[in-house]
């Protein structure tokens, strides 16, 4: 039987998608050919590992002006992207036939599910913000409810309707279906994370993002213990005594090992937070709404606290650092949805074969 072949399309804006996706694809590789089609951060983050079946594709991303999401800037390019639709599938065509699939995965990616549709093969979108448009929030805040009917519009036009969805989040217990969907799974976890043994190392780590990155670093400094910043390695000579590394391979070591993370509001990452039982500093990125709803959770599910006013942190801070560490929460998100994808390409017998691969942290 020849190993069947994946069409993956991913989002770029950020690396939150990438690293869902690279997660699965740790777990499927080895009885599909997986071919990733994506554009942006997501390209250059498979680009930098090597990744042999990488392609790049059109895509929407986010304008941004200063610290915040430029909104009438974003629309601008998106409105140019649906303009451009029907070319870019037909660019997409050739590619497309190279590659073969009989199956297609997206992650917030709209060209290749409508494109497995006209090709008619199976298709399955796995991504977080389909919790946005298809479920009940639960305790959501009525500022957030707006803007999550807002968005919802905008979200279902990303992936056609009739392709199934499945929703990985790490807060699966506030997320009630009110549309149809496939599963509500827990966070997607790489092994470079998973396979760790969280531990003290008496340090703090910032996971820096320029929007919001001046900020994480004043959060550190105010915590007041050594700090270890992955990116801004720029601004090196501004923080004397912060320790600073490139974003790399060598962060989810640094995960495991720190006290605490300061960090932007990213689904992904706080899932990898709460795996580890990380205590966490979020700043979610103005204007980026969907942060703002995964700092609520955070929040929540007692991961650690939001800071959205950074004109006296101090006393929040305190707050934090008087906050037991939370207790390290499941991540079964990749054994379950590669159990659908096999059952999809009528491969169940290989389930079996991929239990041995549970990610799980180890107790002892």
């Amino acid at each position: 039987m020849s190993r069947p072949v994946l069409a993956y399309g991913v989002c770029g804006e950020g690396l939150g998608h990438a690293a869902r996706a690279a997660a699965l694809i740790e777990f499927l590789g080895h009885a599909a050919t997986i071919h990733i089609l994506t554009h942006g951060e997501a390209f250059r983050f498979f680009q930098r590992q090597g990744y042999p079946h990488l392609h790049q594709i059109p895509g929407l991303t986010f304008a941004k002006r200063g610290q915040m999401i430029d909104w009438p800037g974003t629309m601008i390019q998106w409105s140019e992207f649906v303009t451009s639709l029907q070319a870019n599938l037909c660019r997409l065509s050739e590619t497309w036939e190279l590659i073969g699939p009989d199956m297609a995965l997206t992650d917030f990616e709209p060209l290749i599910p409508r494109m497995a549709i006209r090709k008619k093969i199976p298709v399955l979108s796995v991504d977080n913000q389909a919790k946005i448009s298809r479920c009940a929030l639960l305790e959501l805040p009525a500022g957030l409810q707006l803007y999550q009917a807002v968005s919802s519009v905008a979200i279902e036009w990303l992936v056609p309707r009739q392709v199934p969805r499945v929703i990985s989040c790490f807060h699966p217990e506030f997320c009630r279906p009110v549309q149809p969907v496939r599963a509500v799974v827990g966070p997607m976890v790489r092994k470079a994370v998973s396979s760790l043994r969280p531990t003290d190392g008496a340090f703090a780590l910032v996971y820096y993002k320029e929007v919001v990155g001046e900020c994480l670093l004043r959060v550190a400094k105010t915590i007041g213990i050594p700090t270890v910043v992955f990116g801004g390695v720029a601004h090196v000579d501004r923080w004397p005594g912060f320790e600073f590394h490139p974003h790399g391979p060598d962060f989810p070591e640094a995960l495991s090992r720190c006290s605490c993370l300061i960090c932007p509001a990213g689904n992904q990452l706080l899932g990898e937070a709460g795996l580890l039982g990380k205590k966490t500093v979020c700043i979610p990125q103005k204007g980026q709404y969907e942060q703002a709803i995964n700092a609520f959770y955070m929040e929540k599910i007692g991961l650690g606290i939001s800071l959205q006013n950074l004109s006296a942190p101090d006393r929040e801070v305190e707050r934090f650092l008087a906050m037991p560490s939370p207790t390290p929460r499941p991540a079964d998100g990749v054994e379950r949805v590669a159990g659908m994808v096999m059952d999809m390409l009528g491969m169940k017998a290989l389930v079996s074969c991929l239990e041995k691969d549970k990610f799980q942290v180890p107790t002892s």
